[in-house]
């Protein structure tokens, strides 16, 4: 068990899953990329500042939130697995 929790000290395990550029996600991403290229095209210099400052900000609630449902995930998890071993079913 200690080696498990070793190797996720020392960041040899990681919780995210390898990037698949097949998957549903990398298409919204590149959907996404393509619009904010068009839009970027057509704004002066003060509102491409103003839309970088906002999807810096939509990137920071993005990453809280990966962090926060992870966290939650793991505790969701371990309570899981104490019940499991309080009640003794299986």
């Amino acid at each position: 068990m200690s080696r498990i929790l070793d190797d996720f000290a020392y960041g040899n395990l990681s919780t995210t899953p390898p990037f698949n550029r097949n998957s549903e996600l990398y298409r919204a991403m590149v959907k996404a990329n393509d619009i904010a290229e068009k839009l970027l095209a057509k704004l002066n210099s003060e509102e491409k500042a103003m839309l970088e400052k906002l999807i810096e900000a939509d990137f920071e609630i993005v990453a809280l939130t990966a962090i926060e449902n992870r966290v939650h995930g793991y505790k969701l998890g371990v309570m899981m697995t104490a019940e499991t071993f309080i009640t003794g079913q299986e």
